[in-house]
């Protein structure tokens, strides 16, 4: 309401009581409005005020004995003072001494945003929030610090668990430190005589689009509680602490900090750390995952993710360490331009990757080999997906025919450029793979193989799986046409997709089998006129079909 200056709240009748039961009140983007809020507002938990910059509020006249979760964006900065202060000045007529001693302290979630002269946060942010759980901090152009050291170590958050800060583009490091590194061991005795900053009880850290940050706190190992640590959009973040972090971390995912370089030297501490899922995405100045040598990845890693990282180079420093996590499940890299071999796997060791369900391997454009091991012991490896990598000479292990059969008998998905087949499965047949239900083949990375798919689809000598529920067939620039072959033995296809095959101009629609659920084709001019629906010369094959989408573009799926 943007025109809304002024809310009569009824305190000149003292008989009216019009909100003595509202639990939630928000008020949003109402620029002039200027002060007042009901006065009783007894069972109010959630209290939102935002975008409301010219509201001031009069604490005399306020009474919020059961607030739970407050949030206030773009006000005035005397404004949250006030509210968050209020505990101090209620009145004892108004409320009874019981009700006093849980005022504010009843707060678990606070959420401030768009404070204008914030530079970090006063004694008076959190004081007395005994209960407080998570704070949220969005968008304050002036903070530069949470907590400088005298604040810090006075406050006291036993229940503090979850914090979020984003788009506090000042925001240089948590709090303050004692940057003389001589004095480091001093101040660790000293905190734990003074006991733990509210911060360090931490479970949930995340940083978002702070383009100042330069580092974490170096003191970061201590936090005991921490369960879950994401970065994202801090470009000025060049390395993490040496001093590594806390051994309770599980989950750690690095986005968009362009400076990085490496992640750990903490990581080779191998039997001190409890990681399970480490996500690093986006980081083009990333050479290696472990910084020092004599260590590997995490045994207790269950993912491993890794999307463009343009110099990465290595997931290991030195070349011949070995990766033993035998409870890894999912490993994803993809567009890591440099990245040239993954490292052994100890394939002496039975329990090593038994529990691998998916690798993706894509665009890995100069990727030549993956070191034994990977296969030996992957018996529950479900899905794989090996493309866009176009140095990738052989898959250990799998030229004998035998060997990859026993290795791939769980395999439901398989993804495989055209090159894959000539250079992997072409001996063994991916017929001989009878638990495959899905398949996408891709055509050739580099345009001088194009001749290698020729114009027809299978090529010689290839039987797909009779399992097959879903098949697509994806950039094949120079096919013509899908053989009558390819569906005679597909009694359980339902979804058929085909992409960037701009040549193709016949389908063997009347040996499309019956069981198909789905036809999907995109950027085939020559066959959309054919397909159109009541109209073209294949519709009347199609027609049984529940869903047909034939278009001319090629947009990506």
């Amino acid at each position: 309401m943007p025109e809304w200056e002024y809310w009569y709240t009824f305190e000149d009748d003292k008989e009216v009581q019009p909100f003595t039961h509202v639990s939630e009140l928000s008020i949003k983007n109402c620029p002039k409005l200027l002060k007042m809020l009901p006065s009783d507002l007894l069972c109010l938990n959630n209290l939102d005020i935002t975008g409301c910059p010219q509201f001031l509020v009069e604490v005399s006249s306020l009474v919020l004995p059961s607030l739970t979760s407050l949030t206030m964006n773009d006000v005035p900065l005397t404004s949250l003072q006030a509210v968050l202060e209020m505990r101090s000045m209620i009145n004892d007529e108004v409320i009874s001494a019981n009700a006093k001693s849980k005022h504010l302290s009843s707060i678990t979630s606070l959420s401030i945003g768009m404070i204008e002269e914030l530079e970090f946060l006063p004694k008076w942010v959190t004081h007395g929030l005994m209960e407080l759980e998570a704070l949220k901090i969005t968008r304050c152009e002036e903070l530069k610090t949470l907590w400088r050291n005298e604040v810090r170590v006075q406050h006291s958050l036993p229940g503090f668990r979850h914090l979020l800060i984003r788009g506090c583009p000042r925001l240089v490091s948590l709090f303050e430190e004692d940057e003389d590194e001589e004095k480091e061991g001093q101040h660790q005795q000293q905190q734990q005589h003074e006991g733990l900053p509210c911060i360090v009880r931490l479970e949930h850290l995340r940083i978002d689009n702070c383009e100042k940050l330069e580092k974490l706190p170096r003191l970061l190992h201590t936090f005991t509680f921490l369960r879950e640590l994401y970065v994202v959009k801090c470009p000025s973040l060049g390395s993490f602490p040496e001093t590594g972090f806390p051994c309770t971390l599980k989950r750690l995912e690095i986005r968009d900090c362009e400076a990085l370089q490496s992640l750990f030297r903490w990581i080779t501490q191998i039997n001190d750390n409890n990681l399970e899922v480490l996500g690093v995405l986006d980081c083009p100045s990333l050479t290696c995952l472990i910084s020092s040598r004599g260590g590997g990845l995490p045994p207790t890693l269950k993912e491993l993710q890794i999307y463009r990282c343009k110099k990465l180079e290595a997931l290991l420093v030195e070349e011949g360490m070995e990766i033993n996590c035998p409870f890894l499940e999912f490993v994803w890299i993809r567009a890591c331009d440099r990245l040239k071999y993954l490292p052994g796997a100890l394939p002496n060791n039975n329990n090593n990757l038994r529990n691998l369900s998916q690798l993706f391997l894509n665009g890995c454009e100069n990727l030549e080999y993956i070191l034994e091991g990977w296969f030996h012991s992957a018996i529950n490896l479900t899905q794989l997906d090996i493309t866009g990598c176009k140095k990738l000479k052989a898959l250990p292990g799998l030229p004998h025919v035998l060997q990859a059969i026993n290795y791939l008998t769980s395999l439901e998905y398989l993804g495989m450029n055209i090159s894959d087949w000539n250079n992997h499965f072409k001996k063994i047949g991916l017929h001989s793979f009878l638990s495959l239900t899905t398949l996408r083949i891709e055509g050739p990375i580099s345009v001088h193989l194009s001749d290698v798919a020729g114009s027809s689809f299978p090529i010689d000598g290839m039987l797909l799986p009779t399992s097959l529920i879903s098949l697509s067939i994806v950039n094949f620039r120079n096919l013509e046409k899908l053989s009558s072959k390819l569906f005679q033995y597909l009694a359980s296809l339902e979804h058929l997709h085909i992409r960037g095959c701009p040549s193709l101009k016949s389908l063997p629609v009347q040996r499309l089998p019956p069981s198909l659920m789905e036809l999907s084709i995109n950027g085939s001019r020559k066959i959309t006129e054919r397909c159109e629906k009541g109209k073209g010369k294949y519709w009347s094959h199609l027609a049984h079909i529940p869903r047909v989408h034939v278009v001319d573009d090629d947009d990506d799926e």
